[in-house]
């Protein structure tokens, strides 16, 4: 394989991400080839010690969407930073997808919880309107408490939604030092 096909094929398997980015991707690499041919070696030389183009797209791609949630905090980015670092690891299919999905489910379950207790207190004194008001400061009361635990369960879960994030984004960069060959 040469230099053209290299990079041509560098350039279809990284087609995911946006042109800007790709380009100063693909210079990187025309970079490792003039410089290899500057030193002596021919294109071929070169190719063999890049690597197969696909694995570095994967490693790239990888490198992008980690960056990509680090700069715009959002479950979409982090969700693509986690589907391009599970895709350099069957490891990470198997034994990490599991229950980072479990974990995310138990974080909704709780965000709705938090909400419905929050707006309990409407349904609570709603209730009391239709079936009159005979345990009036009872229901008020309780309508209170509902909407205070949901308030303080609505701040824990903002919190606990950050922390998720960080370390999720933690393990991933973890995980692509191992993947590369990196210390742990």
């Amino acid at each position: 394989m040469g230099r053209n096909e290299f990079i041509k094929s560098l350039e279809s398997y990284l087609s995911k991400v946006p042109e800007r980015d790709r380009k100063d991707m693909l210079y990187d690499f025309e970079e490792h080839f003039t410089i290899g041919i500057e030193n002596g070696k021919t294109e071929e030389e070169v190719v063999s010690e890049l690597g197969d183009p696909q694995m570095i797209a994967k490693d790239l791609i990888a490198e992008y969407r980690i960056s990509a949630a680090e700069k715009d905090r959002s479950v979409p980015n982090i969700t693509r930073a986690m589907i391009a670092t599970i895709s350099l690891s069957f490891f990470n299919i198997v034994f990490l997808l599991g229950p980072v999905l479990g974990l995310i489910g138990v974080y909704i379950g709780l965000c709705v919880t938090a909400i419905v207790m929050t707006v309990a207190p409407l349904i609570v004194v709603s209730w009391g309107i239709f079936t009159g008001f005979d345990l009036f400061l009872l229901q008020f009361f309780v309508s209170i408490v509902l909407c205070a635990i949901g308030l303080l369960l609505s701040i824990a879960m903002i919190n606990i939604g950050k922390l998720f994030y960080s370390v999720i984004l933690r393990y991933i960069k973890f995980n692509v030092k191992i993947i590369k060959g990196g210390k742990a």
